[in-house]
């Protein structure tokens, strides 16, 4: 079969190399998804500063929420592990860092500027290096995409505290966190931002990207979607609420698997390792969080 890919049918009609975009479902044969080229909302107008400022500060009162917990080693890996991963992104320039929750619900999250969290559930739920560094490039996917920001902006707007926000983001007065409180709390507030299903698949899309830059097997994807799909099987009729906004699982694999039918992965793609199976043993073995009341999870 001759070599064509999308961007030399994309410069064949004249296109030139932008992006298209297609939700999952929309995909025809001749046009297909292709990485996603990120565009600013205009009602964003952050700089990247201003944007890891606000981050910074939803990290800090979300740890106020969360069980954080810390562990030499597990922190060293997961670091390393996302730095690569985000070096490899459209916006390797934010200041990405990763930290663990005890939490069994297998679940990870992201915030503005690129502060990133994943629930030991996560790491004890599947079994290779590859289905984590799909979880976690497709929150840097998030990241890239600016869907937590956007979400944030506009929430911000539509009560008319955009201006107080931004006004305060560089003045340690008090007025971000009350900002914050007036939502419930920054867990109550995450939990309103609902992402799109084309936030989501254009996640899933730009963490297959990165992986592949990265020299990791993006066939880690199907992995972890297979494991959600059990994870869905075995709770029944019950809805899982991290899974409510994003696309149907097998919707998702089903676009990854078109993707990567257009890619050819290195035979070294990396895959697993036994970093990360030593990671999985010293996540079993951390300590019971405390008992805390239930909160309304952040948006994955």
């Amino acid at each position: 079969m001759a070599e064509w890919n999308r961007r030399k049918w994309l410069r064949a009609f004249g296109l030139g190399t932008a992006s298209m975009f297609v939700a999952p479902g929309l995909l025809v044969p001749g046009l297909l998804a292709d990485e996603p080229q990120i565009t600013r909302s205009p009602l964003n107008k952050l700089s990247d500063e201003q944007e890891i400022e606000l981050g910074r500060r939803f990290a800090t009162e979300l740890e106020k929420e969360e069980p954080v917990v810390s562990s030499l080693l597990i922190d060293r890996y997961l670091n390393a592990l996302v730095r690569d991963l985000a070096s490899h992104s459209q916006r390797p320039n934010l200041p990405y860092a990763v930290k663990l929750i005890n939490s069994h619900e297998p679940n990870a999250c992201s915030l503005p500027g690129g502060f990133l969290y994943v629930n030991r559930g996560l790491i004890e739920m599947i079994g290779s290096e590859d289905e984590l560094a799909a979880t976690l490039a497709h929150e840097i996917g998030h990241v890239v995409g600016r869907h937590a920001v956007n979400q944030l902006l506009l929430s911000f707007s539509a009560r008319a505290l955009l201006k107080p926000v931004l006004d305060n983001l560089n003045k340690h007065n008090g007025v971000i966190e009350s900002i914050i409180l007036q939502f419930g709390g920054a867990l109550a507030m995450l939990a309103m931002l609902h992402f799109s299903r084309q936030d989501e698949a254009q996640a899933d899309l730009l963490g297959l990207y990165e992986m592949l830059r990265a020299g990791r097997d993006p066939r880690g994807f199907l992995k972890l979607f297979a494991q959600l799909e059990e994870l869905q099987e075995s709770s029944g009729s019950a809805p899982i609420a991290f899974l409510s906004d994003h696309p149907p699982t097998p919707e998702r694999a089903a676009a990854i698997r078109h993707e990567l039918a257009q890619l050819t992965i290195p035979a070294g793609a990396s895959a697993d390792s036994m970093k990360f199976q030593t990671i999985k043993m010293s996540v079993g073995l951390l300590p019971e969080s405390p008992k805390v009341p239930a909160h309304h999870k952040p948006q994955s």
